[in-house]
């Protein structure tokens, strides 16, 4: 079975708006009921890309690319996740396939084209392009907090999910929903002592 048209316009739209977290949420509820549906596993891959979580990223898109062909924007993104991760080579060779492939869309033409010139250019220079440079939003404390959600369903290790719970709380401090949802993990990982008091700090601040 595979998740309705409606559906995914509504993730499609979630994606072309900059509604991520909307977006994750919705892509996590469709693929516990279409696990197998590659149009949900791209674009939850290019949600990720968009929050810079590449790992998370480049594992939803190495899944869709096993069940469809990947659109060129989230082939992008995977090169975007090799390149990441040091894969240069390999990085710059989906660039430029994409680069030189007929019909492209404008944008997406012109993000290519500043992508091989960087790669270029970091040639020259001892210090080479840091993947720093690519694109990084501002993460919020929702961002965070929903990654934290994210990686626990992908099966993630729990020290990757409780510290993306602990960035939420360190940004948001005086958000009692994310003190209580690391107290839950906390107790499921047998650290139930640990996760009370971040919820009891708060409690005697008040």
């Amino acid at each position: 079975m595979y998740a309705t048209e409606k559906d995914l316009d509504k993730l499609t739209r979630c994606y072309e708006i900059q509604r991520w977290d909307e977006g994750l949420c919705l892509s996590q509820s469709l693929l516990k009921q279409f696990p197998h549906d590659g149009r949900v596993w791209e674009l939850s891959g290019m949600l990720f890309r968009e929050l810079t979580s590449f790992k998370l990223a480049q594992n939803a898109l190495e899944t869709a690319t096993t069940l469809i062909p990947l659109s060129d924007r989230a082939q992008l993104a995977l090169a975007d996740c090799y390149l990441h991760f040091g894969q240069r080579q390999l990085a710059g060779e989906m660039f430029q396939f994409l680069y030189e492939k007929v019909g492209i869309a404008p944008q997406l033409h012109s993000e290519l084209k500043d992508r091989l010139q960087k790669l270029s250019d970091s040639e020259h220079q001892s210090d080479g392009w840091e993947p720093a440079d690519l694109q990084r939003p501002k993460l919020t404390a929702e961002h965070h907090y929903n990654l934290a959600h994210s990686m626990g369903y992908l099966g993630y290790p729990p020290e990757c999910v409780e510290q993306e719970i602990l960035r939420a709380i360190e940004l948001a401090p005086d958000c009692l929903e994310y003190r209580i949802g690391l107290a839950g993990f906390l107790s499921q990982l047998h650290r139930a002592e640990e996760g009370y008091q971040y919820v009891a700090r708060l409690s005697l601040q008040e």
